[in-house]
This record gives C-alpha cells, structure tokens and sequence, in this order.
C-alpha cells in the first residue's frame, strides 16, 4: 500500500475499519484496482469490434493492445483478489490505460475513432477513487491523449468535436459525482472514526481532570483547530477552563485569559449565551457583525482573539443526568473548513459523549472520595503508643479502592489489658461498611468491661443477632495481651477466622495460634475456644484477614505453612519487617480479590506494666 492508503487506515490513533476486520481504506484500493482491471477486461473486447469498423489503419496495433489488455485485466484483478498494490497500483494501471488507448485510437481511425468515449468512462470510475491531485493528473493526461489526433491530423472532423464534447461532459458528470460522492462518504466515514476512538479515550480514565483533557484534545485537529471547555460550579460561574489547540502556545493563551479575564455571564459572550440558554450557537463568521467585540472580555483578550486569528465556531452545552456541566467550543482558526450539517452533528454527538464522560468521572471521584472517607473512620486514625510493645499495621484494599470492604482492625485498651482485633464482613458496599463500624466499636466496648476473648465475641454475637444486618455474618480473631513483668499473657478467641501466627525470638520459629470457632451473625449460642500462650521479649503476633492467603486464589492458595515458612528464613526482626515478609508473598503490584488487613504486635522486652504507687 502506498503513502496515501497508510493515511486512510488510521485516523485519531484508532483503525480505520467501523463495520469490518478489513480497513475501509484497503477497501476502497481494491475495488479500485478490480475496476482498473475490469476496464482493461472490458477495452480487450471492445478491440474485438474493430473488425466491424470500416477503417482500421493498423490492425496489428489492435491486436497488441487487446493482448496487453488482457494481461494486465488478469494481473489487476489477481492483485485485487490478494489486496496488493493499493490506489498507487490503480493510478499506474490507469496512466498506462490512458496510453493503450490513445494507441487504440491512432490504430482504429484516429480522430474519427469511437472509443474515445472509453478515456471518459475510465476516468470516471476508476480515477474517482484516487486522492484529489491524482485525480487531477489523471484527468489531464486523459484529455491531453483524447486530443492527441490534433497533433498528427491537420484537419479533423465534425464528428470528432462532437465526440469530444460528449466525452468531456460524460467525464465531468462520471468523475465529479462518483469522486464528490466517495469523499464524502471518506469524510463521514473519518468522522464516524473519531467519534469512535474518542469514544474509547474517554473510558481510559475516571480521573475528572484527565478527563477534560482527553475530551478537549481528541477534537484537536480533525474536527476543530482550537478546543475549549468552560465548567461551571453551583453557582453557575465558570470555575475551570481546558483547552487544546493545534498550536500548544494558542492553547495555553486561551486558558490564561480565562483566569485573567473571567468570563462574565451576563455578557454577549458565546459561551455564556449557550450556559444560560442550554443551546448550542454557531458562528460562521467570527470576524464580522462585531461578534469578536461581543465576546472579548478585555481589549487584551480581543487582540488576543484577533491575533489567534478566530475565524468560525460552534459551542454546544455539556449536558448529562439533566445537569449542565459547562460548554465545550470548537474554533476553527484562519481555517477553511465550514460547519456544514454532517459536521455540527458530530460535534453535538462528540459533546454528549464528552459531558457523559466528565459527570462519570465526577461521580466516580466523589464516590471514591466518600469511600476514603468511610474507610478512614472505620480504621484507628493510628495505633497507640504500647510501652514495651511495639504495634505495626497494614491494609490494602481491593481493585480502585473506591468500593467499601468489610475488613477492619483495631488495637485499644490499657493498662492493665491491651485489646488486638481484627475482622472480616461479608461482602462490600454501605451495608457491610454499616456491620463494620457496628463490630469494631462494640467489640471495644464489651472488651473494656475486663471479659475474656470469648466471652467477648459471645457478646458480639448476641448483639449482632438483635440487629437487623440483612442476613450478613462476619468472622474475627480477638485477642487479649495481658502484661507480666518482661512479658505477655495471650489469650486469643476466633470466629471463624484464620489462626494468628506467633514469631518466636529465641529459636526462630512461627507457628499457628487459635481455637475453633463459629462465625459471627450465624448461631444463637455459638461456643468459642480461648487459647492462651506466653510471649516472650522479642516475640511477635500476627492477626491477618483471608484476603492474605487468597490474594492469588484460585490460582494459588497462600497456606499456613507458607506464610510459617516465609517468616522463618527472613527472620524478621520487628513488626514491620513480619509485615513486609508477609506481603513478599503476594507482590505490590498484584490485583487483589479481596481487602487485605494485617496487625502485627512485638514484645520489646521493657515491662509493660506501670508501676504501682507506693503506700504511704
């Protein structure tokens, strides 16, 4: 294919081809190298009636360019079969058809030849598929063979300048209808290629700012020169503006004078006409009838315009979910191309795709900022500070983050007692974020009253059943870390959760911590086994949601042993670096399929307890 069919495949950095697997443009070069050969197939049977004319100058002649004809029809229509070629393949079949002709003509009566007519209806439906100035030369050199006998007949027949004129207005009508009619076609086709690839641009980020740029540089240059967007906040101001152009500088100057010169909604303004009427305007002719005085909000941002060289524009409203957002302008600058029906089209089209992208994105970051939000108070703002216990904490949520989870954590308490928790609820979303809050804050508050881990999640469970939760359950690990001297009484109680695991600093190695237990929000009665342990200085605790082991599920299930097996060769020596060893098993940058949560507790070997106040 050559340079020009390359230019037609891909159009805004999307193919070509809407309807098909095959470009549209190779397409067309097909069928216009068939039609080069068909008219090739066609000019060898016509040669075949020469034998019929009653003056025939040179019948070898003839016969040479019907075998050649021939030829060429069986090469044409075998490299239009296997796509080969493309228009650059067409235009020199074409030229050279031209030729056999003009030889067809000089051997068959030359000025009083009839197939004169064939230059003509060659040219008007193979050439028409050629770009314009191709065209053009084919259509000069088609003329300048036609009137070749010219140049070797000193005189020349009625007949042959009626012939010509009868070929020169077929060729005309043939050529200007079918090659005005398939750039247009070209034209739409283009169009319908950027309103498809900024289709797919527009869903690449949520990220309302990214967003903006996105829509105001995919119009940039196929459909406008310059391209504005002006956002309105509640009171109905303009509160940010966007812009991209052919020219960056020109882009850049747009968006300073809009903070220079804010736009003034009561003014004649473009932009604020269409804000306050929700309808779009088009200007044809920016340089008269005074509409750059209208819409100048200074004499600098006149000159400004004036320089830029504003010639035509059209601003539509940025409408979705019955909200206007603000408006988007698409300028052309000292350019020549008019806002024609099909185009105003399309840019409407192009502009409600654009508001509907923006307001998904703007949906998208205020529901990712309320779930940041919701998510911050359903977790400690920070741990507390533990003498001779050192606190480390970490949690990940799954895909974006911008949907609440069930995991949670928490560590309170002292001094006599501290309190480590860590849970999981059934499903995502405001209802599972509403049992969250609900578990960690009564659990807290039934763990303060001095109860034991399991008389606790009893606690917890009764309470949960007298709630109406929608049927949901949940599972925890709770844990009791009482203070002895240099050292920790544990007591832990699950609820259907996983084991704690226990690091320990004197023969390096971890195990699993934890009884049986049902599931919270289940059973009236459930029981719930307490194990108790000793933790010595340097001794570390580890409470972990099942996101951990399932990070890789169904692929890879992370096992207890795995985990015991990773603690043990790195050997880590704080409850950060348990942490760390922990996430080497899953990898920072992996998708989860679930929320992570993980609580890790050291003993440091300073007393926990205070002192006791001495009697007096």
């Amino acid at each position: 294919m050559d340079g020009d069919d390359v230019a037609e495949l891909t159009v805004a950095g999307a193919p070509a081809s809407v309807l098909s697997e095959e470009p549209v443009g190779q397409r067309e070069a097909r069928a216009a190298v068939a039609i080069a050969g068909g008219l090739y197939f066609v000019g060898a049977l016509l040669c075949a009636t020469t034998a019929l004319l009653p003056h025939v100058s040179s019948p070898v002649g003839v016969i040479a360019v019907a075998l050649d004809a021939l030829l060429i029809a069986g090469v044409l229509l075998f490299a239009a079969d296997r796509g080969w070629g493309g228009l650059g393949l067409a235009c020199v079949a074409e030229l050279w058809g031209i030729a056999l002709i003009a030889v067809l003509c000089a051997s068959s009566g030359g000025p009083d030849s009839p197939f004169a007519l064939i230059y003509f209806f060659a040219l008007g439906h193979a050439a028409a598929f050629q770009p314009r100035a191709r065209f053009i030369g084919i259509c000069v050199a088609a003329l300048a063979a036609f009137l070749a006998p010219l140049a070797y007949e000193p005189h020349v027949s009625s007949m042959f300048a009626a012939v010509a004129c009868v070929g020169i207005v077929l060729a005309l009508l043939a050529s200007a209808v079918v090659h005005t009619a398939l750039n247009r076609l070209r034209e739409q086709r283009r169009r319908m290629e950027i309103l498809i690839a900024a289709t797919a641009k527009l869903d690449r980020s949520l990220d309302p700012a990214q967003t903006l740029r996105t829509i105001a540089h995919m119009a940039v240059p196929d459909l406008a020169e310059l391209c504005v967007i002006d956002l309105v906040d509640d009171s109905g101001s303009v509160s940010e503006t966007v812009a991209a152009a052919v020219d960056p500088v020109v882009a850049a100057g747009v968006e300073r004078m809009r903070k220079v010169f804010p736009l003034d909604m009561r003014s004649g303004h473009p932009v604020a006409q269409v804000l306050a009427g929700s309808v779009p305007r088009v200007i044809s002719e920016l340089a008269e009838d005074g509409a750059l005085e209208q819409a100048a909000q200074s004499d600098e941002h006149e000159q400004f315009m004036r320089d830029v060289g504003y010639t035509r524009a059209a601003v539509f409203p940025m409408v979705a979910r019955g909200r206007t957002h603000g408006a988007i302008s698409f300028l052309q600058l000292h350019g020549n191309t008019r806002h024609d029906g099909d185009l105003l089209a399309v840019l409407e089209d192009l502009a409600g795709r654009a508001a509907m992208a923006f307001d998904n994105a703007r949906l998208y970051a205020e529901r990712a900022q309320v779930a940041r939000t919701l998510r911050r108070s359903l977790m400690p703002a920070s741990l507390p500070a533990i003498p001779g216990l050192a606190l480390a904490s970490y949690f990940r949520p799954s895909g974006l983050g911008s949907e609440l989870g069930g995991d949670f954590y928490d560590v309170f308490g002292g001094p006599e007692n501290w309190w480590l928790v860590v849970g999981d609820v059934c499903g995502k979303g405001a209802e599972a974020a509403a049992l969250t809050g609900f578990l960690r804050h009564t659990t807290a508050a039934y763990a303060r009253l001095g109860s034991s881990p399991g008389s606790v999640l009893s606690q917890v469970n009764r309470a949960m059943l007298g709630q109406d939760f929608d049927g949901r359950f949940a599972t925890a690990i709770l844990a009791c870390m009482r203070p002895r001297g240099s050292q920790v009484q544990l007591t832990i109680a699950l609820a259907g959760h996983p084991s704690a695991l226990v690091i320990r600093a004197d023969s390096h190695r971890a195990g699993e911590l934890g009884g049986s237990g049902a599931l919270l929000g289940v059973f009236p009665e459930p029981a719930f086994e307490e194990v108790s342990t000793v933790l010595e200085p340097g001794d570390a605790l580890m409470l972990y949601t099942d996101g951990l082991p399932e990070a890789h599920a169904p692929t890879r299930v992370i096992t207890p042993q795995n985990m015991i097996e990773q603690l043990e060769t790195t050997a880590p020596t704080s409850a950060e670096a348990a942490i760390d060893a922990l996430l080497a098993l899953i990898g920072p940058g992996d998708s989860l399929r679930d929320d992570i949560a993980i609580v890790s507790a050291q003993v440091s070997g300073v007393s926990l307890q205070r002192p006791k106040p001495k009697s007096v």
